[in-house]
């Protein structure tokens, strides 16, 4: 499947709603008031769309802010390793996550990396290895360097009401998890949303009941294409990683994770077969 057709899929219902509820909010206040909110919103989706302002959205979105020059010297390994397999400045630009104390990276739009400042502060302390940084960071280039992370900056910018509304929801669902039967309701929703839609399309609202119908389709597909998304980026960057010779050092970051048949997997895919082959002689 082509990855622009994943990533429209796992993607769609979030700019969708996010677009309703721009439209519901606007219609509810004063004139001036929706216009500006309109057509200011459609501006700055513009201006992201071509690459004005990634840096504002990188900020905003992501809470980061651009590298220090002590941390820069400190990624001064990590960056060297980089800069000879094409994945470094000047061609994409570092931000620092403030506050994040995991170690990852992020690829955003056209030319930013964001690493977390739990990053910095392994390399800065020797726990994890120069070669291992530099993989971890070569997996977020790589996404922006290949496109595949372009037009995220206009996404996450227009996708807002529906970060703000699914933030709310899991938080509700997070308290409603201690209650009794919660998880089973859930589990079992296909079965209330079924119900729901015949009674209406029984009623002669056959457009509520399609309405129904597909909330309850959505609700079931969009984990499975967000996780179709999420495993094409992953394999995309591992693929740059291991373009750039820093395979073998991913793997061994991915060791020092919780043992999973994903990450375990992932490994084999990184690491090239080191089993002597049999040698092949003639039977007689």
């Amino acid at each position: 499947m082509a990855r622009w057709l994943v990533k429209a899929l796992a993607l769609s219902p979030a700019v969708v709603t996010s677009t309703f509820l721009t439209m519901l909010v606007g219609a509810a206040m004063p004139p001036l008031a929706g216009s500006v909110l309109f057509f200011g919103g459609l501006l700055a989706g513009l201006l992201l769309l071509v690459g004005v302002g990634e840096q504002a959205a990188a900020r905003v979105l992501l809470w980061s802010r651009p590298a220090r020059v002590a941390e820069r010297e400190v990624l001064a390994g990590p960056l060297t390793l980089l800069c000879r397999a094409g994945l470094g400045p000047p061609l994409v630009r570092l931000r620092v996550r403030v506050g994040e104390t995991s170690i990852g990276a992020a690829g955003m739009g056209r030319q930013t990396v964001v690493v977390s400042q739990g990053l910095v502060a392994a390399v800065e302390d020797g726990s994890l290895p120069v070669d291992q940084a530099a993989a971890v960071i070569a997996h977020a280039a790589g996404l922006v360097r290949g496109g595949w992370v372009r037009h995220d900056p206009v996404l996450g910018f227009w996708t807002l009401p529906w970060q703000l509304v699914r933030g709310v929801a899991q938080a509700i669902a997070a308290g409603g998890r201690r209650l009794p039967l919660t998880t089973v309701a859930w589990r079992l929703r296909g079965v209330v949303i079924g119900i729901a839609a015949i009674q209406s399309a029984q009623a002669h609202q056959v457009g509520l009941a399609l309405v129904i119908a597909g909330i309850g389709v959505i609700s079931y597909a969009m984990p499975v294409w967000d996780r179709h998304w999420q495993r094409a980026l992953l394999d995309a960057g591992d693929r740059a990683v291991r373009a750039a010779g820093l395979a073998a050092a991913m793997a061994a970051f991915v060791r020092r994770c919780p043992s999973t048949a994903g990450s375990r997997a992932r490994v084999r895919a990184l690491e090239p077969s080191t089993a002597p082959t049999r040698p092949v002689g003639l039977v007689r």
